[in-house]
């Protein structure tokens, strides 16, 4: 059942038009919080550890967050990015914050094809 935990929960990644930072006590306010870790397949990922509720209300999911990305891009069609090795994938997650993180832009893009 694709997309189960992120539909029943009603959490998805930050959205500008939808949801405020908030203080999550991670030094500050956020709109996410990137992790890096392996997909299902072996790929290099980075996925948001915050999630929001239909709310609005922030919510900081380390353990959860992977499996949450993956119901997240099998309900809706975006990916989040990936990569060809973790030192990239940091690199990338450090410039996306510096950049404006998820204000700027939104992680996940809709795709037709993995």
């Amino acid at each position: 059942m694709s997309g189960l935990l992120s539909g029943i929960l009603g959490l998805e990644p930050f959205d500008p038009s939808k949801h405020d930072p908030q203080d999550l006590g991670l030094g500050g306010v956020s709109t996410e919080y990137l992790a890096t870790d392996y997909d299902e397949k072996g790929r290099v990922i980075n996925y948001p550890t915050v999630w929001f509720d239909r709310n609005g209300k922030a919510y900081f999911l380390p353990k959860a967050a992977l499996s949450l990305a993956l119901d997240y891009e099998a309900a809706t069609g975006k990916r989040f990015p990936r990569f060809d090795n973790t030192g990239e994938a940091v690199e990338r997650a450090e410039h996306r914050s510096a950049m404006g993180g998820a204000l700027a832009s939104p992680l996940a893009r809709p795709t037709t094809r993995e």
